[in-house]
């Protein structure tokens, strides 16, 4: 069973090492850049000869690029700031094949400012990473990109490691970024949106978070969780209300 790994960049010089090392193991790693503007290509090079950098900040893009250049056809997608273990890279090297999956779900543990969040909703965290790509598709979205797989998946039971926000400048950076992406996929998708909907959606969210999902039993941590989901909710309803032009 022969597997590319593929994984994404932009100024993710701070992550990609990382990365990239619990991938040495996979028979093939395929980097897709967007004019990183820090060392990120540098890094990756020292680790394989298939680094591509294309014009094109859409992250959904960029996944497609990634699967179109590698050469086998199962494919593991990692992002930089995501880890495989060793207990899961020994879980995928003893997969059969052929076998009757096509695709598998993998969990990924979260780690916010350092610790793992066991709340909030953030645990467990499936989504299909390994996946044939005959018979599979990167889906269009403009955030949180998924791949859609035909046939039959089954689950894995180790885990990636998710490293997001490691402080407080991540935290902002991270809020304005997916913020701008969420207000222009709800534009696109014409939802209205109103000045008061602008705050009850980020309490809502923070509520969610925090309350509901128990977030509260992370700590501080968590607390920080359901601020920082609250946080981009509001930045991303009030740039939709800008762009619609009611504001």
């Amino acid at each position: 069973m022969k597997i590319s790994a593929i994984v994404i960049t932009k100024n993710e010089e701070k992550n990609i090492r990382e990365c990239l090392d619990s991938l040495k193991w996979a028979d093939e790693i395929v980097v897709v850049d967007s004019n990183s503007e820090d060392k990120s290509r540098e890094i990756a090079s020292s680790y394989t000869t298939r680094v591509f950098n294309i014009d094109d900040e859409s992250v959904t893009n960029k996944w497609k690029h990634a699967l179109k250049m590698a050469f086998n056809n199962w494919v593991l997608m990692i992002a930089a700031d995501e880890r495989v273990t060793p207990e899961l890279q020994n879980e995928i090297l003893h997969l059969e094949e052929p076998g009757k999956y096509n695709g598998y779900y993998i969990n990924r543990k979260n780690y916010y400012l350092g610790k793992w969040i066991k709340h909030s909703g953030l645990y467990p965290d499936f989504s299909i990473r390994l996946f044939k790509k005959d018979s599979s598709a990167i889906i269009d979205r403009v955030v949180h990109e998924a791949v859609e797989v035909k046939g039959e998946c089954s689950r894995l039971n180790e885990n990636i490691l998710h490293f997001t926000s490691r402080n407080v400048e991540d935290i902002i950076k991270k809020a304005n970024y997916f913020s701008s992406l969420e207000a222009e996929e709800n534009f696109a998708r014409n939802k209205k949106i109103t000045k008061i909907g602008v705050y009850t959606h980020g309490i809502s969210a923070f509520l969610r978070m925090y309350i509901s999902r128990k977030g509260f039993m992370d700590g501080m941590e968590g607390f920080l969780v359901g601020f920082s989901y609250a946080f981009v909710n509001f930045l991303s309803h009030l740039k939709l209300l800008k762009l619609r032009g009611k504001l």
